[in-house]
């Protein structure tokens, strides 16, 4: 029996599919890979460490993840506690094998970035980087098992390279000398790694039209309080430029509420940011003090009720904007990877996931094809459904 519990981001999935491969020889083995990069993100690990001790006391349990790196003495009763650096030596030269239909490939780990607010540099702070070679291998591996889509992830992807001389960008523009590449997708990437040189190679690849981008804040002054190093003005013209280059282009991002001192003028800033911009998805996250980071100190002044309250204004924003850009893709034709089935025999339903990321459904496809095109045929405010079009399913 093998089990795995994973917590956090892509990067940490990659991580522990990789891991429970590794043990894939050993009976009885149970992975809880862990995160802190939030409270909550803490409290969900050691509530599944803690399951797993009540749940499988016979087994053997692993501990490893960025939890266990900033507090190894939390997980005592593991039989292994694998630090990130013992990880990470542990799954060099391992593919993972996830039933995903797109493949999340880690080309870097590390960030040594100076935001306030963040853990991550702490337990995750030397840049290291796949070679080209290995980049390439893996993703001519993931082709050989049939994924359609490669997912490039890593703690800081606009920090590849750094260890090696070399760049993010020379790595895009090794990727085009791939036979049969698939579509590539950028996980999440800085806002300052974003400029005309990257969208121009990304623009010469099977690139999917869709950026995720940590803006944090639409506000100067707690951007500046967060460290981040750029202001809205920067931000304004990322956004433009990636609409200059990208037709019907998804732009997403993260955004932190309700850090401290923010107050309500620099609350509507932010809203105000957001609402004229063409961000059309966010993932809105509550303001999480983390011991060990500058913003620490700060303390935690705005009340748990306004970040709560700031959080769902957002989130109603989004959802108009987001409507209003799936409106707007109707009778557009689009690559989706096909990913699941819904449903029962006499009313499946398949859902892909087209390019520029919009999740849609429809009720056939052509199984065993996991890359289709797909034309949009109707939009609600929660679901995007369409037709495969130009399909030989025989």
């Amino acid at each position: 029996m093998h089990t795995l519990f994973n917590v956090g981001c892509k990067l940490n999935q990659y991580e522990g599919f990789c891991l429970l491969k590794k043990f894939a020889h050993r009976r009885n083995v149970i992975i809880v890979n862990t995160c802190c990069v939030t409270k909550e993100a803490e409290i969900k690990s050691l509530k599944k460490y803690r399951h797993a001790l009540r749940s499988f006391p016979p087994q053997h349990i692993v501990v490893t993840g960025c939890l266990c790196q900033l507090h190894p003495e939390k997980f005592s009763q593991a039989h292994d506690v694998i630090d990130n650096v013992q990880r990470n030596k542990l799954i060099h030269g391992i593919f993972p094998a996830p039933k995903k239909s797109r493949y999340f490939l880690k080309i870097e780990d590390g960030c040594h970035s100076e935001c306030t607010f963040c853990i991550v540099p702490k337990v995750r702070d030397s840049i290291v980087s796949k070679s080209y070679r290995e980049v390439a291998h893996e993703i001519n591996w993931a082709v050989s098992c049939g994924y359609q889509e490669v997912v490039l992830v890593g703690a800081n992807i606009g920090l590849y390279g750094a260890d090696r001389g070399a760049r993010l960008i020379d790595l895009l523009k090794m990727l085009k000398h791939i036979h049969n590449l698939p579509r590539v997708r950028l996980s999440s990437i800085e806002p300052l790694f974003i400029n005309a040189e990257l969208l121009r190679t990304l623009k010469e690849l099977p690139h999917c039209r869709h950026f995720h981008i940590p803006i944090q804040s639409g506000d100067n002054s707690i951007l500046a309080r967060m460290g981040r190093k750029y202001d809205v003005e920067f931000l304004k013209q990322v956004l433009a430029l990636i609409n200059e280059y990208f037709d019907d282009v998804m732009i997403g991002g993260d955004v932190i509420v309700g850090f401290p001192g923010e107050d309500e003028r620099e609350f509507q800033n932010t809203y105000d940011f957001i609402d004229a911009s063409p961000l059309s998805h966010l993932h809105i996250f509550p303001y999480s003090p983390r011991p060990g980071t500058v913003a620490y100190d700060f303390g935690d002044p705005v009340s748990h009720e306004q970040k709560k309250e700031r959080l769902w204004v957002l989130k109603r924003l989004m959802k108009k904007k987001n409507y209003r850009f799936r409106m707007g893709l109707q009778n557009k034709i689009f690559d989706t990877v096909v990913e699941k089935i819904d449903g029962s025999d006499e009313r499946r339903f398949f859902t892909g996931l087209t390019d520029n990321y919009v999740r849609v459904m429809v009720q056939s496809a052509c199984e065993g094809q996991r890359l289709q095109n797909i034309k949009i045929t109707q939009v609600t405010d929660d679901e995007t459904r369409g037709v495969v079009v130009g399909a030989d399913c025989r």
